[in-house]
């Protein structure tokens, strides 16, 4: 089976460096740029299920790629709930803190929680579930869309690819640019990463890190 990955295009919350989460913010004008150039990226592809979380930034990504297929809306994609952070500046978090918002991105190991948040392990749980149904739903030969979110992304990824929590800061220290594309093939069970963030038909490149 083929997995492309993608997120949601770039947002005015994006532009603002605020924390979204579960919180929602339309697409900037560069955010639906960048979605019709990944939509003539990928319009060879021949996909057979497009899935999607059903925040509206992630769902308006995946309407402007797909105006014509089915798109399936699954909660298990949703970003992670980032608690009392949500739509605060991520300067002001560090100011308030520090320690906590660091721990997220930097010591994932030593993270529990946000107040009113979840912790790695409720959206490890949802990713794994997420692909177990996957897997079942869908044969070897399959090719399939998964329109996400900046840090449920990583844990998705990090899933299949069997890592460890601490080892998430090798992929987790640039933002994966909206529309990019990340492919991961799997096969006996087995996923193997064939590229990542791949984005260089993208108008609009943001290339900033999740603590700055």
């Amino acid at each position: 089976m083929k997995i492309y990955l993608t997120r949601h295009s770039k947002t005015a919350w994006n532009q603002e460096k605020r924390l979204q989460g579960r919180c929602d913010s339309p697409l900037t004008q560069e955010g639906e740029e960048n979605a019709k150039a990944l939509k003539d990226y990928i319009q060879t592809i021949p996909f057979d299920c497009i899935y999607s979380s059903p925040i509206p930034r992630a769902y308006t990504t995946a309407r402007l790629l797909f105006d014509h297929k089915k798109i399936i809306l699954d909660d298990r994609l949703m970003e992670m709930n980032f608690g009392d952070f949500e739509g605060r500046k991520i300067s002001d978090i560090l100011k308030s803190d520090y320690e906590l918002y660091h721990n997220l991105w930097h010591h994932p190991e030593k993270f529990t929680f946000i107040p009113h948040g979840e912790s790695y392990d409720d959206v490890i749980e949802r990713a794994r579930s997420f692909l177990i149904d996957l897997e079942k739903n869908h044969s070897q030969n399959s090719t399939v869309m998964i329109v996400t979110h900046g840090m449920f992304f990583i844990v998705l990824l990090a899933t299949m690819l069997g890592m460890k929590k601490k080892d998430y800061i090798k992929i987790n220290q640039k933002v994966v640019e909206g529309c990019s594309l990340t492919l991961v093939n799997l096969e006996n069970g087995k996923y193997d990463l064939e590229f990542y963030n791949q984005h260089d038909y993208l108008p609009h490149v943001m290339n900033t890190s999740f603590a700055k």
